[in-house]
């Protein structure tokens, strides 16, 4: 059997990744179907940015100072904070992901 010299396999390797997202471009659109589903989404996604998020996120924290003064310590409110801010950022970091379209 023939071998292949670094410039063939470099060749055989780009067709075959070329080969397979040509073949996969259906799913590459995956985030950009379900029109179904938007009215919810956007009510969750206007609830966590909006005005109960915001709520959800001053509970988190006074917990959390509640939690840092029964310790004695302001570590504990770090969770809450970090939840609030994840909250917060999540439906942005979602649409990101999910409807990146090569």
């Amino acid at each position: 059997m023939k071998k292949l010299t670094r410039n063939q396999a470099k060749l055989v390797l780009a067709s075959v990744a070329t080969a397979s997202v040509l073949a996969m471009s259906p799913e590459l659109m995956a985030g950009t179907g379900g029109s179904e589903f938007n009215t919810i989404y956007a009510t969750i996604t206007g609830w966590m940015q909006g005005t109960l998020g915001k709520l959800i996120t001053i509970a988190l924290l006074i917990t959390g100072i509640g939690f840092g003064v029964v310790k004695q310590s302001v570590v504990a409110a770090v969770p809450a904070i970090a939840a609030g801010l994840i909250l917060n950022a999540a439906p942005g970091v979602i649409d990101g992901i999910v409807t990146a379209v090569l």
